[in-house]
Order: C-alpha cells, then sequence, then structure tokens
C-alpha cells in the first residue's frame, strides 16, 4: 500500500476507459477499473484512528484496513493514499482525485446530498477534553450552550459542527480546527475551554500526548435524539453518487463481515469494542433521512 499525494488523473477518473460491448461503447466504472487494475485510491485526512499513514509509509486504520478486506476478494492487492484536510475530503472525490473516502466521515444527511455513502462500518458517542481540573465544569454541549464565555474547539467540516450549532452554542464561541492535535494544541494555549470529538478519537489523542495538564471530561453527556435516546455518529466509507456498482459490493461485504465477526476483529486493533459496531438496521439509507 503505498502513499501519494499527486493527482492520481489516469487512475481516479471512472470514464478514462470505454468498455466495448455490443452495438455501443460505454465508460468504464470506478469498480471495474479498480477490479481490472487492482488497486483503489482512497481519500484520508492522515487521523487516527481511522484513517492514516504509518511511520512504515503504509496506509493503515479502521476505515482504510475495512475497505482492503472489502476489495480483496475482488482483486484489490494495493491501497494508494491521498492525504487532504478533512474538509476537503468531500470536494477531492467528486473532483476524481480518489475513488472512495476512507477518513471516518459520519453519515449526516447534508453530506448526503453531495455524495453517497456505504452501510456504516462503525458507530461512536463524543466527548470533551478540558485542561486538568475542567475549569469551567462542561459536561454537555448544552452546557455549554449556557455558559456565556465557554468556547470549544472542533474539527472544521465535521458533524461536531452541526451538533453546536443545533445546540445554540454561537460560532463566534466556536474555533475550528484541521484536526484533533491541533485542536490540543489551541487548548493548551487557552484558545478554548474544551475540545469536542468523538470519542475514540480522543482516546487515542490523549494517549499519544501523554500530557499530565489536560484529561477527558467525564461524565460527559451524550446529546439525546427525539426518541429519548443517546445520539451516535456513524462512520462509512464515501462514494460518488454514480459508483452505485461499487456501493453495492461495498455494502454487502459490510455486511458479510458484521454478520462473521471479522468487522469487529478488523477494527478492535484501533481501540473498537463491540459498542462501537453498527447494527443490520443501521443503514445509510436511514441515517441519509436523520
Amino acid at each position: 500500500m503505498s502513499v501519494t499525494r499527486r493527482h492520481l488523473l489516469g487512475a481516479s477518473l471512472s470514464a478514462a476507459a470505454l468498455l466495448t460491448l455490443p452495438g455501443r461503447a460505454r465508460a468504464e466504472t470506478t469498480l471495474e477499473r479498480i477490479k481490472r487494475t487492482g488497486k483503489v485510491s482512497v481519500g484520508i485526512a492522515n487521523e487516527r484512528p481511522y484513517g492514516f499513514v504509518d511511520t512504515s509509509g503504509k496506509l493503515v486504520g479502521a476505515v482504510p484496513d475495512v475497505i482492503l478486506a472489502a476489495l480483496e476478494p475482488h482483486g484489490v492487492k494495493e491501497m494508494q493514499a491521498e492525504i487532504v484536510e478533512f474538509n476537503a475530503t468531500i470536494p477531492g472525490l467528486n473532483a476524481n482525485r480518489f475513488d472512495i473516502i476512507g477518513a471516518g466521515m459520519y453519515i449526516t444527511p447534508p453530506r448526503c446530498q453531495a455524495i453517497a455513502f456505504t452501510n456504516p462500518v462503525t458507530r461512536a458517542g463524543y466527548g470533551f477534553v478540558a485542561l486538568k481540573g475542567n475549569p469551567k465544569g462542561l459536561h454537555s454541549i448544552a452546557d455549554l450552550a449556557k455558559h456565556e464565555d465557554a468556547i470549544v474547539g472542533t474539527q472544521n467540516g465535521s458533524a461536531q459542527v452541526g451538533e453546536l450549532d443545533k445546540a445554540g452554542v454561537p460560532k463566534d464561541r466556536i474555533v475550528l480546527y484541521a484536526n484533533a492535535t491541533e485542536a490540543l494544541a489551541g487548548l493548551k494555549a487557552h484558545r478554548s475551554d474544551v475540545i469536542y470529538f468523538p470519542g475514540l478519537e480522543l482516546g487515542d489523542l490523549l494517549k499519544t500526548a501523554n500530557d499530565p495538564e489536560v484529561e477527558r471530561v467525564e461524565p460527559f453527556e451524550q446529546v439525546v435524539g427525539p426518541d429519548g435516546k443517546p445520539q451516535y455518529g456513524y462512520s462509512a466509507m464515501g462514494l460518488r453518487k454514480a459508483d452505485t456498482d461499487l456501493k453495492q459490493v461495498l455494502d454487502e461485504e459490510i455486511a458479510k463481515m458484521l454478520a462473521s465477526g471479522r468487522l469487529l476483529e478488523i477494527i478492535s486493533k484501533y481501540g473498537y469494542g463491540q459498542d462501537e459496531l453498527p447494527t443490520a438496521e443501521d443503514t445509510a439509507e436511514r441515517l441519509c433521512k436523520a
């Protein structure tokens, strides 16, 4: 699995080759080209544990590992990484810079207007990290909204931004960062009082930072939906809307891995557990309408 920052011109264009059929010619689909070449290009934001390049230069992470496992039965043996900022993953996909978004992107109705999603591969709650002692006593985004001078840091283009907006946190009290590492640095520099990210990402962030001056906020109250149950973020692979055959193949393979236990086996090495697995009822179709 190799890493490249250049545009994958020939390899990324769905219509790069023509298949000759009786009486007419048609464009080669992304799936057909992936199967023919044995290669797939994956857009990532280089974030743990979703999709990142390790110290040996390999593309790894919960989502890329699932992508490769799903496509290996279809002849795919190589993944190429295109590293972009998180909020550039959807534009990059639609500009044919890569074949699949492998950045642990959550399914949300606005994103469903721009791209297609596979059925989810993980689910996760959210959390806060604060300076030691949580000086402002913030334990939920509702607390943030009520506290008139509390400032929160989160990721630009993320689902968290929408949740903060829904909770009534003013935009001038939200500081946006490219990733969690930058947000943690902003917290340490007192540019925010807490940072708000998916729980698994925060766990990995704190483990890597090993900094006694910051802490995970406990307890943390998850956002509650209209049904009175905690709301989770469901991450999936992002695809171009035209790639219906690729979506069908990936959804079929995800369902097989979920049923057999292999999905948990793949993602558990990145800190995911049984509670982070979606159910068979957690489909992209349902989540796009949520």
